[in-house]
């Protein structure tokens, strides 16, 4: 547990804060776009907003339904996607028309006090796959996202519909929060759902509360979890094992909470000047492949598109200007976790400059806290190339037993990759989820031992043991522990990226004490792939990965089209994984030398 971030502070003394600190705007930018729409229109956030959401104005007219029969699909088959599909577009489209309000087009806002309304008669905020705790991360970004629209359009909405939003936040939200927040697992929470909850919960109260001592004591639990959020969910480097998309999710609501908690005390608390905020700043920079792009283990997405609005407030408020990276020309921007949030939206429209870096750096790093390794090259013809690797262990915040997994990037593609999440359901998160390859070892680029697939836990992990750049780049990896087979006295993985030869070589070494044992090597990819005996290609769009075993001799690759388990898994193309197998011995030795090549 990270130990320097102390941000807590006692109801009394945040009621002496609040009631010395000169009133103020919490949301000033907010306000001036409401009371003089006209110049807001022509800033670049606003072009970039009005573009996302203008598929949700469309259809507008159209309020989706959240029958009963969808709520209980989830509590019926395990279901999720039935009803959180509509739930999200319903937001989405009333951020949209309070968008467009904002931008002084009034034409639908009767259409708008009509999704308010709707809004507040939905029995739950709550969504089904949730309905265990009493406020999640859907109803604490409504509630948000509710308050902020009736503070910034309150004046040209009806008095009785911003009263009943009030109404119902102060039901579902406030009411539950000061009187049974011990009973929310995420208070205290070691992941993204203590910060997108408790930052939205604290931002709403400020925004809403005008009894000073309740606002105190809503501020002071906030801190309180929210500094278990800072000490436990990153690394003590600052690194997530969540990964790149979780890690922006997590630290969303906490950046507009911050802004808000720094202008209402007067600077007295300013969580984004800590320390500790600064190394979390860091932690795309290790992660990104290509532009848009980041290593994607565990449950995170390959392409990741950040909020310009937050993450440019976070670089500079932190003094990482390296962060803005994540905005680069070509890099998508706003991710669906946005649309239905007027909170982030807004904040999109006013807070970014326009600006997008027109080169990007990425070298070679080592995140020891997450044991991630990044090396990368430019390759003759060019390309650049990066390897990202993984030690860590199977215990990992929305884990995956990946334990030496690598992913191979040439030239904005991913020839040898992670495969990224299975669909999010009820089994995937129960004590079945690896029985579904996208999480267990099976749907990863490690080895089988003796039969056996990685074993999940914190104990199961792997360490860096030699790391180097140069012409030749190298990771190797410790892999022992990942298995739960106590005859095997060795399990070690070494890659090497020599750019001037324009190969990657996997050298993996296996010895037993007692018997001999089978391995299987396996390496997957979402590309097309050929197999032809000892020799695979890998067939981007751009180049080809020429896969050749050198040892042990006679050995071949096998080709699994992994179709049914990709589309039960709702993924576009199906993975595809090749093996080498071998018969039982003591010792075994695996060497795959990979040419990268320009595809004719």
């Amino acid at each position: 547990m990270y130990e320097e971030a102390k941000i807590q502070r006692t109801p009394e003394e945040l009621a002496q804060l609040l009631s010395q600190a000169p009133a103020t705007c919490l949301v000033p930018e907010l306000l001036e776009i409401a009371r003089n729409p006209l110049p807001a229109r022509e800033l670049p956030g606003a072009r970039l907003v009005a573009e996302t959401l203008a598929p949700f104005l469309a259809d507008a007219a159209h309020i989706p339904h959240l029958p009963y029969t969808l709520y209980r699909e989830f509590q019926r088959t395990g279901e999720r996607r039935g009803y959180q599909t509509p739930y999200q577009e319903k937001r989405a489209k009333m951020v949209a028309l309070a968008v467009q309000l904002l931008l002084g087009d009034t034409s639908r806002r009767e259409l708008l006090q009509d999704y308010l309304w709707s809004t507040c008669e939905e029995t739950n905020w709550v969504i089904p796959a949730h309905e265990t705790r009493e406020i999640d991360l859907t109803s604490a970004a409504t509630g948000f996202s509710l308050a902020e629209i009736i503070v910034g359009l309150g004046e040209q909405l009806s008095d009785e519909v911003v009263a009943r939003v009030r109404a119902e936040i102060e039901r579902r939200i406030f009411e539950p929060y000061l009187a049974r927040h011990d009973s929310l697992n995420w208070f205290h929470g070691h992941n993204n759902w203590n910060g997108v909850c408790n930052s939205a919960v604290a931002a709403t109260f400020l925004h809403l509360e005008q009894d000073t001592g309740r606002l105190a004591r809503a501020l002071s639990l906030a801190l309180e979890g929210l500094e278990v959020f800072l000490a436990t969910a990153f690394e003590y480097e600052g690194s997530s094992t969540e990964g790149t998309s979780y890690w922006q999710y997590g630290l969303s609501n906490l950046i507009a909470f911050s802004e808000m908690l720094r202008l209402r005390t007067a600077g007295a608390i300013d969580l984004l000047a800590l320390p500790r905020l600064k190394d979390i700043a860091h932690y795309p920079t290790r992660t990104m492949l290509s532009v848009g792009r980041y290593a994607n283990f565990a449950d995170c997405e390959e392409v990741v598109a950040f909020n310009p609005g937050l993450f440019g407030r976070m670089a500079e408020r932190t003094g990482v200007p390296a962060l803005k990276e994540v905005l680069a020309e070509g890099a998508p921007l706003l991710r669906e976790t946005n649309w239905g949030r007027f909170h982030k939206m807004w904040r999109a429209l006013a807070w970014w400059d326009g600006q997008r870096p027109q080169a990007i750096t990425i070298g070679d790093t080592w995140a020891r806290d997450v044991g991630l390794v990044r090396l990368a090259a430019t390759l003759p013809n060019g390309a650049p190339v990066v390897l990202a690797a993984k030690a860590g262990h199977n215990a990992e915040n929305h884990n995956h037993n990946d334990v030496g997994s690598f992913i191979l990037h040439v030239d904005g593609e991913s020839l040898l990759c992670e495969p990224g999440r299975g669909l999010y359901s009820r089994d995937y998160f129960s004590p079945r989820r690896y029985e579904n390859i996208f999480a267990s070892s099976f749907g990863h680029s490690v080895p089988v031992v003796a039969g056996q697939l990685q074993a999940p836990g914190r104990e199961r992990e792997g360490h860096i043991t030699g790391f180097a750049s140069g012409r030749r780049r190298f990771v190797k990896i410790d892999m022992l522990k990942a298995y739960d087979f106590p005859d095997a006295e060795t399990i070690e993985r070494e890659i090497s990226l020599d750019w001037a030869a324009g190969t990657i070589t996997i050298e993996d070494s296996f010895l037993f004490d007692k018997t001999s044992q089978p391995i299987e090597e396996a390496f997957v990819t979402w590309q097309e792939v050929t197999v032809e005996g000892a020799t695979a290609r890998i067939l981007g769009e751009r180049h080809v990965l020429e896969l050749e075993i050198t040892s042990p001799r006679a050995a071949e690759f096998g080709l699994t089209v992994l179709s049914a388990e990709s589309e039960a898994n709702a993924k576009p193309t199906p993975l595809k994984r090749l093996t080498i197998v071998t018969p039982p011995h003591k010792i075994t030795r695996f060497t795959i030398v990979g040419r990268i090549l320009p595809r004719q």
